[in-house]
């Protein structure tokens, strides 16, 4: 440090510009393949029935396939935004059985004064009706994704309403062309726990297993950025990879618009987009589909995912979440379980690296489907079993969260870990305190495909005088899953400042949900209400990352009571294998009258004592 001022060494500032260079670089490179021609819009006041044009769509080997439409006329939907209605045609239409998934954004062209203008994207299509009859969002309605335009083209966009004309159809008809989401090392039931994810969109996800033939490393230094082409929106990408299939509308310098709709609808987003490689159109009666391959090169980010578009910047590479997922068999405390031998130790294990999108909304979706996948890919059935999980979880300051539980289940421990493996971040993503900033992820699972569990079934405490921090004893009869029951003792001392004449103590397993509130389910298959995780007041986000490490574990009986209306924990007992079942126990408390009046005694002389206005009183 000079004059208080720090100053960059020689090699940090080599560095930074080296970053400059490289950052510019690849920009040049992707740009040096982008379309750069811009097409003027076509004016929806110039349209007029019976008008012709035609569209454009990827189509195998990535060949742009040109097929004509025609202008039937224009409405408007519930948001008040025109949509034009045409009709596609031609020997393309009819041999992928018209508007196929993964042809939204399709960009729409007519002619307007000897030229092409853009009309807009192809985005819905009227399954119950003739194939070739979709929608069109306008680009002028596209155009509003981008923030700087959002509110210069609304008063057009009102304005335009008086234009309605032509054929109008039931728009409750329409529905949006389903978006393809291209799978790669994702198992077809990982692939519906994300579901959540499209709850608020109007689209619908369409699950389709990507070809993945070998690398895409030639073929993406090959790809052309250019409207009509199909990108790869990317939510997860490395071993195993989610993306969402769709075709390029309009490029505007830096600025690309895609779809026609949205993707989840979330507004703002940073979502990779990278190329596609069509293989084949599939032509089915219910939908025809794009068969694709998962392009690796970043060409930019998507920003904004609106009611009528994507749209992004080209160039930009946006922050994605580093995850590591190792799946491996046999539990570390098996060998203790009781009436049983240990079975053999295991080395099959495999790891799972991959980057999520940067974005706590879709950490919990993404998470759980990545870690069904790596089971279903080692287990290839469903099965019963045990499995414990153990989160390392890395925050932006550096400080790296522990968290271990552990789960059991009757039928699919597969999927009953899958959900367990979101929880964690689930909790980080909805708190109220502050952003998380995770940096990294590492996740270890182990499991067993024996179950090893038991209920807990009676308690019964000594008998005798008990007050106020006195020491009592339980005995806890738990019966193991298909072995011999066993009691357990339990030391404890009554809470001291208990005035009540009973109290209620609760004895339950760790797999039950806290006495208060658990918003995470039973670590068990079984059916849950679902309360609120923690016992203890979480009043600060550094307060809940110690409450997330410190949990109940799966294998632990606890006892608990309520005072007041706060629940006070008494004794954690860690037991070797999961504990489930809750039971209570009324215990009366001997208050010790004698003491209670001596104690109001001194109460009432340090009273006497500490009031000025009665030392200060004359004396009749």
């Amino acid at each position: 440090m000079a004059n208080g001022i720090y100053t960059l060494s020689c090699v940090q500032y080599a560095l930074m510009n080296l970053r400059r260079l490289l950052i510019a670089l690849l920009t040049l490179a992707i740009t040096s393949t982008t379309f750069a021609q811009t097409t003027p819009s076509y004016p929806l006041e110039s349209l007029s029935l019976g008008q012709t044009g035609y569209a454009v769509t990827a189509s195998s080997g990535n060949v742009l396939e040109r097929f004509p439409v025609e202008v039937l006329g224009v409405q408007y939907d519930n948001a008040d935004f025109p949509l034009v209605l045409i009709r596609a045609s031609g020997p393309f239409i009819d041999q992928t059985d018209g508007i196929a998934s993964g042809m939204s954004g399709s960009p729409v062209y007519l002619s307007l004064n000897g030229q092409d203008a853009l009309l807009g994207a192809i985005c819905c299509t009227f399954p119950s009706s003739e194939p070739g009859l979709a929608l069109v969002t306008p680009i002028e309605v596209m155009r509003r994704a981008d923030p700087d335009e959002r509110l210069s083209l609304q008063p057009a966009a009102q304005q335009l309403h008086q234009l309605a004309w032509g054929r109008q159809v039931p728009l409750e008809d329409a529905v949006p062309v389903s978006t393809p989401l291209l799978f790669t090392g994702l198992s077809p039931r990982a692939s519906e726990l994300l579901e959540p994810l499209f709850e608020s969109s109007s689209m619908t996800p369409f699950p389709v297993q990507s070809i993945g033939l070998g690398s895409t490393e030639a073929a993406d230094a090959n790809f052309r950025l250019e409207p009509g082409i199909s990108i790869s929106v990317q939510l997860v990408r490395g071993d195993i990879t989610i993306a969402a299939l769709g075709t390029v509308t309009a490029i505007e310098g830096d600025n690309i618009y895609a779809f026609g709709h949205p993707l989840l609808g979330d507004g703002n987003v940073a979502f990779a987009f990278a190329p596609a490689h069509v293989s084949y159109i599939v032509p089915n009666d219910n939908v025809s589909f794009k068969l694709a391959n998962n392009g690796q090169r970043v060409l930019g980010s998507i920003t904004q995912d609106r009611p009528y578009a994507i749209s992004g910047n080209i160039g930009e590479i946006p922050r994605y979440l580093p995850v590591t997922l190792t799946l491996s068999e046999g539990l570390s405390n098996e060998s203790a379980t009781p009436g049983e031998a240990a079975p053999p130790v295991s080395t099959n294990t495999i790891t799972k690296r991959f980057e999520m999108v940067s974005d706590e909304r879709y950490y919990p979706a993404l998470m759980a489907s990545a870690t069904l996948d790596a089971f279903d890919e080692v287990l290839e059935q469903n099965t019963s079993g045990n499995a414990e999980l153990t989160w390392d979880i890395t925050l932006g300051d550096g400080q790296v969260v522990t968290v271990q539980e552990q789960i059991t289940s009757a039928s699919d421990i597969a999927r009953a870990s899958a959900r367990l493996a979101a929880e964690p971040l689930a909790i980080l993503a909805g708190n109220i305190f502050a952003p998380p900033d995770i940096a990294r992820v590492q996740v270890n699972v182990r499991y067993s495909t024996r179950q090893s569990y038991g209920d807990i079934v009676q308690v019964v405490t000594e008998q005798g005088d008990i007050g106020p921090g006195d020491l009592v004893t339980a005995f806890v009869r738990l019966q193991p899953y298909r072995n011999q029951p066993e009691v357990k003792t339990l030391r404890f001392r009554i809470p001291e400042d208990i005035e009540d004449d009973d109290l209620e103590l609760i004895f339950r397993g760790g797999l039950e949900p806290a006495t208060r509130g658990d918003t995470r389910p039973r670590r068990t298959d079984r059916d849950t209400d679902g309360e609120d995780q923690f016992t203890d007041k979480i009043l600060s986000f550094q307060e809940l990352l110690i409450a997330l490490q410190q949990n109940v574990q799966a294998t632990e009986l606890v006892v608990e009571t309520i005072i007041d209306g706060d629940v006070e924990r008494l004794e954690r007992l860690p037991l070797p294998y999961l504990v489930s079942g809750v039971e209570t126990v009324r215990i009366d408390i001997q208050q010790d009258d004698a003491q209670d009046d001596a104690q109001d005694d001194v109460e009432e002389d340090d009273n006497a004592i500490e009031d000025p206005a009665t030392e200060a009183s004359p004396s009749n």
